[in-house]
């Protein structure tokens, strides 16, 4: 669990907003019919249009939604640390003097947030947790960008976390889950079990997305079933847990899916959001790969736990 604000996300709507260098995504869901939560909203305005924030904003219906931001990957960093042996109260202090010399600004710029890995299964090791670090400024300036737009903001996430969440409706069977969402620049792969994240892990892809140079390189797609397997076998003989079944993706053309398929050996299927949610909105590959950190973040229920 993580929030940068200290308020609880309530039980109806709610919107999640991912503001990159590139646009502003955002996303709006609420409790649905048949125990599938309802996505009323899916838009992207890209950072060539005026105000794509006032833009996406309004095309919400319901403004005054309790609001979570999703950082930019480029807003904060995240270090995997050893937890100190402190009362959960002192926990961010503690982590705070843990990391000072692995960041490249002072710490006492940085705002610092936690989340625990779950254990090793043998026990023994140390207990691990990631701490996630931002200049204070930056995310000031997040603050007031979201505020700014009339939303009623109460949490400030990441997008391991909020990708967690659409990995957690993925789950069909007790074996987890792995999602592989790509993004402008680098991958993102998540293994989720009963919603705990267990393991993220990022790959370099350069400029290459679906719809914007054909399918990816075959070099490119060997890389990345690379550090799949690695993660893969790493979940299963650190955590001792059964093998995951099958991998979701978000971003990659079906012949890159294909060839993934082939070089894992497991079924590779494309997250199908109209699958997941009660919903009327047409949202194609392309919008749904740009939109996917927003709704995993529309879909958040944690309580603050620290």
């Amino acid at each position: 669990m993580l929030s940068f604000l200290k308020r609880t996300p309530g039980s109806g709507s709610q919107v999640g907003v991912f503001v990159t260098p590139d646009g502003v995504a955002a996303a709006q869901v609420s409790s649905g019919a048949g125990g599938k939560p309802r996505l009323e909203r899916c838009v992207f305005e890209p950072r060539g249009a005026q105000d794509p924030l006032a833009r996406v904003t309004s095309r919400l219906s319901a403004r005054r939604a309790a609001t979570v931001s999703v950082l930019d990957s480029s807003a904060y960093r995240l270090v995997l640390v050893e937890a100190p042996d402190v009362p959960p109260e002192e926990l961010r202090a503690a982590v705070r003097w843990r990391i000072m010399d692995l960041i490249d600004f002072h710490v006492d710029d940085a705002v610092i947030d936690v989340f625990e890995m779950p254990r090793h299964a043998r026990g023994g090791a140390a207990r691990m947790m990631y701490a996630v670090t931002a200049k204070a400024d930056t995310v000031k300036q997040q603050i007031e960008l979201v505020e700014s737009a009339g939303l009623d903001l109460g949490v400030i996430d990441i997008p391991e976390l909020t990708l967690r969440n659409v990995a957690a409706l993925l789950e069909t069977e007790d074996r987890g889950t792995a999602l592989l969402h790509l993004g402008d620049r680098r991958s993102t792969l998540l293994l989720v079990r009963q919603g705990v994240l267990y393991l993220t892990r990022h790959v370099e892809t350069g400029a290459v997305t679906l719809g914007d140079a054909g399918e990816m390189r075959v070099d490119l797609v060997a890389g990345l079933a690379l550090e799949i397997r690695r993660s893969l076998d790493y979940f299963e003989s650190h955590y001792e847990q059964n093998s995951i079944p099958q991998l979701y993706t978000s971003g990659l053309e079906p012949g890159d899916q294909a060839q993934l398929a082939r070089e894992l050996g497991i079924p590779v299927r494309e997250i199908d959001l109209a699958a997941l949610f009660d919903t009327t909105e047409e949202v194609s590959p392309q919008l749904q790969r740009l939109v996917l950190p927003a709704v995993g973040a529309a879909l958040r229920r944690d309580p603050v736990a620290l």
